[in-house]
């Protein structure tokens, strides 16, 4: 996990991967749903980056649930090709957040996936409620248009 070094734009967490043969498909090919996967991979990464891993957010007493996702196909990922997925937080609410994905793959240098989920905070009860000031300031302060070049992020 790499976090980049600008200081303008938004924070982005890097996370690599290198998908498992048990990934594919019959054709060799990353099985769609795995991307999904990989976007959860991705998120705690970033929220461990940030500073508060998510056993942390649920200790305080919430979680993210995810109320809306986006995803485009691009390019097929294959067997132990190195892919870098890339993660941030492209908006932010009291009580949602939207994450962006963009998944590099290293081996063929294209794009294979961008996406987005929208996340409400929910209390263990299942209730909707506001980020902890803390997490709030943290990820509002990181905010900003990623490098999702597909318009799936809607403004």
């Amino acid at each position: 996990m790499e976090q980049n070094s600008q200081t303008a734009g938004p924070f982005i967490v890097e996370s690599r991967l290198r998908p498992r043969y048990a990934e594919t498909d019959a054709q060799g090919v990353v099985h769609h749903s795995n991307y999904l996967v990989w976007f959860e991979v991705a998120r705690t990464d970033y929220c461990d980056a940030l500073g508060f891993p998510y056993t942390e957010i649920e200790r305080q007493g919430y979680g993210f649930v995810v109320t809306d996702l986006s995803i485009k196909y691009l390019s097929p990922a294959r067997f132990d090709d190195r892919l870098i997925v890339r993660s941030w937080v492209e908006k932010i609410g009291r009580a949602s957040c939207i994450f962006g994905y963009q998944i590099y793959n290293e081996t063929t240098a294209k794009i294979c996936v961008e996406g987005m989920t929208k996340h409400a905070a929910v209390s263990t009860a299942g209730k909707l409620i506001a980020f902890g000031p803390e997490l709030y300031q943290a990820l509002g302060a990181r905010v900003g248009r990623g490098p999702s070049r597909y318009g799936l992020l809607k403004s």
